[in-house]
């Protein structure tokens, strides 16, 4: 007993009843919104940009400092890795110090902030401010 084919198998939608919808702030989103605030506060002389590449199961995203009236200088200040399919744990990476698993968003927010207000990057934007105005 064979059955022929049923053309009707392609009217079926297998998908759950739930929505594809989501409000997770994103690990980029955050560094493209701190992105924006440094511009802000340096009157753009030192503007950040985020990259992102995608790479076989991993997404790295790379925060730089640029500079524009530099010939849009660039300065790689950090970058977090993080597999396609999963937001969270991050590996972070600044400079040398590496940073194996940020386990969840309020995680990375200490580590960002640590980065952010460090000594270290706080010297590479008045430098690079002072150029900028020079």
């Amino acid at each position: 007993m064979s059955s022929a084919p049923d053309s009707s198998a392609l009217e079926i939608d297998l998908w759950p009843k739930t929505k594809f919808e989501t409000d997770v702030v994103t690990p980029v989103s955050i560094l493209r919104r701190q992105a924006a605030l440094l511009g802000e506060k340096t009157q753009q002389l030192v503007t950040a940009d985020v990259s992102t590449l995608v790479e076989h199961s991993s997404v790295t995203h790379r925060f730089r400092l640029v500079v524009p009236v530099l010939d849009n200088y660039k300065y790689e200040l950090f970058s977090v890795t993080h597999k396609v399919d999963q937001l969270y744990p991050l590996h972070g990476y600044a400079g040398n110090r590496f940073a194996p698993d940020i386990p969840d968003q309020s995680a990375f927010l200490r580590w960002l902030k640590e980065i952010l207000s460090s000594e270290s990057t706080l010297k590479k934007i008045d430098s690079l401010m002072a150029q900028a105005k020079s």
